[in-house]
């Protein structure tokens, strides 16, 4: 870094950059030349969205196959006459054929065991430190980032992202700090983003997405929410209504209700509901030349407003100073300064004409655009979801099913065949076939020599082969899936060890194991930037109801002080929180307390036993009240059965000692 002193050090044509700037555009009039750089952003974002319609139709289709809707794709229609190509759907032949378009969703079930193995191996995000004397402000960010992800409910927005990616790949979430209307207070916003709604750079390689230049949605919402989010007065408001006026509506009739037909009908431009208005969210990724400096005298390095000509004036004034002082040249304490070209990401919230709602760089710590996203598997620049594997087999087993119910409805049915002569005079054929289906069904007829005799016929045609090829296909699906018997937890075959069952379904996790590791490096991605910006803009102390039993009473109050220094010494990290790791650990606790290597208060603020939080309060109070020389009484009796209920006679036995009275 080089201390200028004089002017003719400086380079020519050096710029200034200013970091933080925001730009506030509603109340001023934009220029012409600036609506017209907007609406070139914007037909570049349309062309990024464009570019994406193969990775939305593929969604599309993968999105009906999941949810039942397996006989809607186009084909020629064979009974057309017209001289050009006539296309129906699938579904409409069948019916043309006076068929029932049968279909088994496969799809389905297997999707939802994809979700029930996410369900039940739950995991907590965790704050590590790499210092450990950085122990308990690790865990105040913990309990900080679990209380910000409960407030969001985000095990229901994880849960729809676990499916979005099973459908398409693409898991994407916007992360940003917001006004919760029912709580009444301020704190990080999760929302999940409709792939369809959004665009980037589609020149990605890197499944880290690390070439990410352009990202943004297309957000449809109503005038009232945009002018409560931008406007800062009345005359903001005007401006916004008047941009907005004549596209909106606040009077219509949906005639699309809980469907997918305005995501399906979607233009870039245009809103298809009319009842709302369309804006669009772009954040880029921008590069300049800033001038850095570092003030030995109060230790700053940071981007400056002040130019190297300023820079070295002020330089020139401390050399001065200083030398007035009687001080030596180089004791004084001057500026270094250098030019850098430094990327940022750049946002903007503009309007279908260009208008500028918002703009600026990224007010965030975290120096990034505000989405968690995550395409995989991301092979040669291709995303694509697990449906999109099972469509196949999928589409055959219905095909084999409509092929059998074919046949069955062609094939004779006990069919009965009467000779004419055979039918009584005084009987119309219709009524011999009535009297013939009837249990107690009586016919009076006289038998000829050599007559035939009234003969039902039943085929069994339908052994074609197709039963054979049916399970076939099942069992392919199975294979194509990765989802097998053992880990959709059916019943094994008789004289199955158990052993080798739970080694078959250990075997089958592994053919899904890809996927959860995807998304967990999405929710530990997403988790970064959630904690990012609580230590940014959790400014003051704030209680965190969410952990009863922290390590300690200051870890459950969120201090800003304590953490705002430790950004580069902590590691976000996945914990285990399954049945079986919590047992584990229960027991090691038990082992702890046996060996009186941790007393009771100490397991019961570590155990996850459902009753210990009353039972330690209780633990708690009894002591205070033999600190106070008062006799302390027993435990409630309806605490005491669920301590009986839930403990081993080992812990039963501990706290029977630790509470002064006899083991049984």
């Amino acid at each position: 870094m080089k201390i200028i002193t004089s002017a003719e050090e400086l380079k020519p044509n050096s710029k200034l950059g200013m970091r933080k700037q925001k730009v506030f555009k509603i109340s001023d009039e934009s220029s012409l030349t600036e609506t017209w750089e907007n609406m070139a952003l914007l037909d570049q974002c349309r062309t990024y969205w464009d570019s994406l319609r193969d990775f939305r139709v593929r969604r599309t289709r993968n999105r009906k196959y999941h949810r039942g809707d397996q006989w809607s794709d186009l084909i020629a229609d064979p009974d057309s006459s017209s001289s050009t190509a006539s296309y129906i759907t699938e579904e409409q032949y069948i019916l043309n054929q006076g068929k029932v378009p049968l279909k088994q969703n496969l799809i389905r079930k297997n999707i939802n065991n994809l979700v029930g193995q996410y369900l039940s191996n739950p995991s907590q995000t965790m704050v590590l430190s790499r210092v450990r004397d950085n122990a308990q402000v690790t865990e105040m960010l913990t309990n900080a980032l679990q209380c910000a992800l409960q407030n969001n409910n985000s095990t229901l927005l994880d849960i729809a992202e676990f499916e979005e990616a099973t459908l398409s790949g693409a898991c994407i979430q916007r992360i940003g700090y917001n006004y919760f209307r029912e709580r009444d207070l301020e704190d990080v916003k999760l929302n999940n983003v409709n792939p369809a709604r959004c665009f980037l750079n589609t020149d990605l390689e890197d499944p880290r997405h690390t070439d990410l230049r352009l990202i943004g949605e297309i957000i449809d919402t109503t005038v009232d929410e945009i002018v409560a989010n931008f406007a800062k007065n009345q005359a903001d408001e005007r401006k916004i209504r008047e941009w907005y006026a004549g596209l909106v509506s606040r009077d219509y009739l949906a005639t699309h209700g809980l469907d997918a037909t305005k995501i399906d009908s979607l233009d870039f431009y245009n809103c298809v509901d009319p009842g709302k208005a369309r804006m669009f969210e772009i954040w880029q990724l921008k590069g300049e030349w800033r001038t850095y400096a570092h003030d030995p005298a109060d230790g700053s390095y940071k981007v400056v407003k002040f130019t190297q000509k300023e820079i070295a004036a002020q330089n020139f004034e401390r050399k001065r100073l200083g030398l007035e002082q009687g001080m030596e040249e180089e004791e004084i304490p001057l500026i270094e300064s250098e030019e850098k070209f430094e990327q940022f990401w750049y946002c903007k919230m503009l309007t279908p004409y260009g208008h500028c709602l918002y703009e600026g760089e990224t007010p965030y710590k975290h120096e990034s655009h505000p989405y968690a996203i995550s395409l995989q598997p991301m092979i040669d620049g291709e995303v694509w979801g697990i449906v999109e594997e099972m469509i196949d087999q999928q589409r055959y087993i219905n095909r084999l099913i409509i092929q059998l119910d074919f046949i069955i409805s062609a094939s004779a049915k006990g069919v009965l065949m009467v000779p004419e002569d055979v039918v009584p005079d005084n009987m119309q054929p219709s009524d011999f076939a009535k009297e013939w289906i009837k249990s107690n069904g009586v016919i009076f007829y006289k038998v000829q020599p050599h007559q035939k005799l009234p003969e039902q016929i039943s085929s069994n045609s339908t052994n074609v082969g197709i039963h054979e090829m049916l399970a076939l296909q099942m069992s392919l699906f199975q294979d194509t899936s990765g989802i097998h018997n053992a880990i959709q937890g059916k019943e094994a075959n008789s004289g199955t060890p158990a052993s080798l069952y739970a080694q078959q379904a250990q075997n089958a996790a592994i053919n899904t194991l890809k996927h959860m590791t995807y998304f967990e490096n999405f929710l530990q991605q997403r988790d970064m930037k959630v904690l990012k910006l609580i230590t940014q803009y959790y400014d003051q102390k704030r209680y965190l109801a969410i952990n009863g039993r922290a390590i300690s009473e200051q870890s459950r109050i969120y201090d800003p002080e304590l953490a705002k220094d430790i950004d580069f010494d902590i590691v976000v990290t996945q914990g285990s929180d399954t049945p079986v790791y919590r047992q584990l650990i229960d027991n090691t606790l038990l082992q702890l307390l046996q060996n009186q290597l941790i007393d009771l208060e100490m397991y019961l603020e570590q155990t996850s036993l459902p009753f210990a939080d009353k039972l330690l309060q209780a633990v708690r109070q009894r002591r205070e009240m033999a600190e106070q020389g008062q006799v302390p009484g027993g435990l409630p009796p309806e605490l005491m059965a669920q301590v009986q209920q839930g403990s081993n006679p080992k812990a039963m036995a501990l706290l029977q000692q630790s509470l002064g009275r006899p083991a049984a």
